[in-house]
């Protein structure tokens, strides 16, 4: 029987979720994939590191070459993150007739085309469900199991990190930083968090959902990024007051004039399916033109979660490899749709200001709203006290306007003389 060996580059959270999976899986995968696989090499910087469980220090390198140069070495696995070095591992092994599997989304959310038509020239095969919602199977899922369908819209919540972080603060009535360091220490955050909380991480996910999904080319440098690291407690009360939850949603939207791609926060009704996905996990809308609406779910993130997935995906090409399967291309592209800016796009909004006290301060921000056409649905006003002063707070809901048009109203009403800070601005999400 024919005995597939595998190359890993990366001993972190997901190579640790990998190794593990295919050391004691090992039966079950062999009978899924009809051979056995077995991992012949593990690439990691550090060769003297402490990892989470034993391995056999054999199998342990730090010289790439051990991994690209090797003839008996049939799927090379990558999962150390980073760009430009682990693109050069995959090309190069693409150019040694490797076949790759990996869960880099920044990589893949900018060079996912070039690396699979690389990939198809060299005749070897390149799966990455990983790279989006972790144990989630939604890039296979828009690949065949909806491939009949034109997708119209993709959206969800696919980060976990800001979702525990939201969750915490609904639930436990905590700010935001008093949960990120927390957050760090059980492992949802990296040190530096600024790619979690400023969005960027789910609109690298958002970009190559929409390429898989509207089978037109978008990076992530196209998605709009608006993250939560200014959402507030207060926003969060005062949201769930008025009958929302507040999301980071992701959202790709395949218009007949062209694509929209966003990533930012956004109130959503608590009776929505997506206001009851707590803590790390996921959920991810597709709109198919046949098949209607439908919703995947799961742990969008930790080792076995997305361990599992970079598994799955090895099965794949073993079973591709042993079948002597032509080289699917993931980024399939038959459209070339323009990127939409979200400037000419409506929305409803959550407005929330703070103005000294002043009688005429109701007067100022409707006359503001009702110049460049912002529809109100409510206005709440609260008075409040701080240091001695007397304030009034006010949210307002409107009802759908043009982006552009809010952005002017709220440049006219942060110009007001008593006003005490910047306007604060969600968006509100009706069409998921």
């Amino acid at each position: 029987m024919k005995q597939l060996k595998v190359g890993i580059f990366g001993f972190g959270t997901v190579g640790s979720g990998t190794i593990e999976i295919l050391m004691t899986n090992s039966e079950i995968i062999e009978k899924q994939a009809g051979c056995p696989i077995t991992i012949k090499k593990i690439c990691v910087k550090n060769m003297g590191k402490k990892r989470s469980f034993d391995i056999d220090k054999s199998m342990l390198t730090d010289k790439t070459s051990d991994i690209i140069e090797d003839p008996e070495i049939d799927i090379v696995v990558e999962v150390m993150g980073g760009i430009e070095e682990a693109r050069s591992i995959i090309e190069s092994s693409f150019r040694k007739g490797k076949h790759v599997v990996s869960a880099n989304k920044d990589l893949i959310s900018l060079y996912g085309k070039e690396l699979s038509d690389l990939a198809k020239e060299n005749n070897c095969h390149f799966f990455y469900d990983a790279a989006v919602a972790g144990g989630i199977p939604i890039l296979r899922s828009l690949q065949f199991a909806l491939s009949g369908n034109k997708i119209n819209k993709i959206g969800g919540i696919i980060n976990g990190s800001t979702n525990y972080i939201l969750t915490r603060m609904e639930v436990e009535k905590l700010s935001l930083e008093e949960i990120v360091e927390d957050a760090k220490a059980l492992g949802f955050l990296e040190e530096d968090p600024s790619a979690d909380l400023e969005g960027l991480d789910a609109a690298r996910k958002c970009a190559i959902l929409a390429s898989i999904g509207f089978h037109s080319l978008v990076t992530s440098n196209q998605v709009y990024v608006s993250g939560i690291n200014k959402i507030t407690l207060e926003d969060i009360e005062y949201a769930d007051s008025l009958g929302y939850k507040i999301k980071l949603l992701a959202v790709a939207e395949n218009l007949d004039e062209g694509i929209v791609v966003r990533v930012h926060p956004a109130l959503i009704e608590k009776e929505h399916p997506l206001a009851s996905v707590l803590y790390e996990f996921n959920a991810v809308y597709v709109v198919g033109d046949k098949v209607g609406q439908t919703m995947f779910y799961g742990k969008g993130a930790g080792a076995l979660p997305t361990g599992s997935s970079v598994v799955n995906d090895i099965i794949s090409v073993s079973k591709n490899i042993l079948f002597e399967n032509k080289p699917e291309l993931a980024y399939d592209f038959y459209e070339n749709k323009e990127v939409l800016s979200l400037k000419n796009l409506s929305f409803s909004y959550y407005m929330r200001l703070l103005f000294e006290h002043d009688n005429n301060s109701v007067s100022n921000i409707i006359k503001s709203l009702e110049f460049y056409n912002i529809p109100i649905y409510s206005i709440n006003q609260w008075q409040k006290e701080i240091d001695g002063k007397q304030y009034d707070e006010f949210v307002i809901i409107t009802n759908s306007c043009r982006e552009l048009n809010l952005e002017r109203a709220v440049e006219e009403i942060d110009m007001l003389p008593n006003v005490s800070l910047p306007t604060r601005v969600i968006r509100i999400e009706r069409g998921l």
